[in-house]
């Protein structure tokens, strides 16, 4: 069967009018796209310039700012209707400016409050800062809440010291006017008191004349008296001073025989300016090594064990007595020695120490000022010691010096005498100042120590005067060679 034409020829009218309503649509559609999008492109614009515009103002963050949400916030708020009916979060901004700055600086613009608040606050704690000699006060500098809370305080602190001292100024307006009462009592009871001292002096003066006539009537009476006495007091005189010139002529004779009897005593007393003794006690025959020797003196010559030798170059021989009170130039021998062994004439001593750069040879004298095998010597020990050297002296160490005497052969006499031949001085007592005249203990230690330092001084006038050698603890104990046993 052959095709039906007419049917292909609607199918083709067909796909035309779909075809060209595809076409119509299709550029409706282009057509709506490009409105759409010029219309887009002028909001974006609109959008950026309302951006532009808004930037000084408001930043993209500040938008989700708590701050600003809070004041947001206010604009609802019924507790705070300033704020009602405004439009934003910038009005509500604004009026909490002019209102700050009203509170703040009066009236001044708001971009000018803060300005006026921090030097107000600077000016104000300039002038706490002047006044903080009359009052305590710290006044904050850093917020105005705060300066505004501590000057309300000082200022009820302030009004209660008012108070308080219109208070006391009360107390001693009534104090002082109790004062003054007293006071004109006091000036009435003076003004009796004067004017009977003014009686009593009027009765003075009169009893005073007449003590004056009978004085003037006394003193001729006793100038004719005194006349009468005077030549018989001058006869008196005249007997006293014939009698008195005979004196004088004898105590010049008897100061010409003292002096005679001293010039004989010097003759067999020995001399503080020549050697002590006029030879050596001994002599060293032997070194065995640095530690021992032997000396030429033993048990026929009482020496005992214990006896302490100075040992001097036998070149240079014993030392004088020089000033024997004097610490300087002390008569340090070469060595110390100790007997520990002894034989009929001989001994072995222990060499103690060794001055530096000495070396004991055959020859060397020994010296020990109290020992003598023929004459027992005459000491006087006085004063306190310290021979262990703590710088605290006392009587127990002059004892320990008494027995060494004894113990080698000496006497102790108590008192300066002509039969004295050495006097040991310990130390010299310090009298402490007075510092308080009302204090009984410190006058009496200062009695008691000048007391003692009188009769020390006493002691060494006595030997001065009969020509004794005086020594004191150190060149003593030099000179019996005990200078360096006295530690040990």
């Amino acid at each position: 069967m052959p095709p039906a034409l007419p049917s292909v020829q609607g199918s083709r009218t067909g796909i035309l009018t779909g075809l060209v309503a595809s076409i119509i649509i299709a550029v409706a559609m282009i057509v709506v796209a490009l409105y759409t999008g010029q219309k887009l492109n002028e909001s974006d614009r609109a959008l950026q310039e309302l951006r532009d515009r808004d930037k000084p103002f408001v930043g993209e963050n500040d938008i989700t700012d708590l701050r600003v949400l809070a004041l947001n916030q206010l604009k609802t708020d019924p507790d705070q209707p300033a704020y009602a009916g405004m439009q934003s979060a910038m009005q509500v901004s604004l009026s909490e400016s002019d209102q700050l700055s009203k509170l703040i600086g009066g009236g001044v613009t708001p971009d000018k409050a803060i300005k006026v608040a921090q030097l107000s606050l600077t000016d104000a704690g300039k002038k706490v800062e002047a006044v903080k000699k009359v009052i305590n006060f710290n006044l904050p500098t850093d917020n105005l809440s705060g300066a505004l809370a501590a000057l309300s305080d000082q200022v009820v602190q302030l009004a209660g010291s008012t108070q308080e001292l219109k208070t006391q100024l009360a107390a001693a307006e009534a104090k002082n006017q109790q004062i003054i009462v007293a006071q004109k009592q006091q000036l009435d009871d003076k003004d009796k008191l004067i004017a009977a001292a003014n009686q009593t002096v009027a009765q003075v003066q009169t009893e005073l004349k007449q003590a004056q006539d009978a004085t003037a009537n006394a003193q001729a009476a006793l100038q004719a008296s005194a006349t009468q006495s005077m030549k018989g007091m001058q006869d008196v005189n005249a007997s006293l001073t014939t009698q008195a010139a005979t004196k004088d002529k004898q105590i010049l004779t008897l100061q010409k025989q003292v002096a005679q009897f001293k010039t004989k005593l010097r003759q067999v007393r020995v001399s503080p300016t020549e050697p002590i003794v006029q030879h050596a006690d001994g002599n060293i025959i032997r070194v065995t090594d640095y530690q021992t020797c032997f000396i030429n003196v033993g048990e026929r010559q009482h020496v005992t064990k214990g006896l302490t030798f100075e040992v001097y170059d036998k070149s240079h021989g014993i030392p004088p007595l020089g000033d024997g009170m004097n610490d300087t130039n002390m008569p340090a021998g070469k060595a110390s020695l100790e007997v520990f062994n002894v034989s009929s004439d001989t001994s072995e001593c222990r060499i103690i120490k060794t001055q530096p750069g000495q070396q004991l040879v055959i020859g060397d004298l020994i010296m020990n000022l109290i020992y003598d095998p023929n004459i027992p010597y005459n000491f006087v020990v006085y004063g306190n010691f310290d021979l262990s050297g703590t710088g605290v002296a006392s009587s127990g160490d002059a004892d320990i010096i008494k027995r060494l005497i004894t113990q080698w052969g000496g006497k102790i006499q108590n008192t300066v005498d002509l039969d004295t031949d050495f006097v040991v001085m310990g130390a010299e007592p310090v009298v402490p100042p007075i510092t308080d005249q009302n204090n009984a203990n410190e006058v009496l230690r200062h009695n008691e120590k000048a007391k003692q330092l009188e009769t020390y001084q006493a002691f060494v006038a006595s030997a001065s005067q009969l020509s004794i050698p005086v020594m004191n603890q150190n060149r003593f104990l030099y000179f019996i060679g005990y200078f360096d046993q006295v530690s040990r």
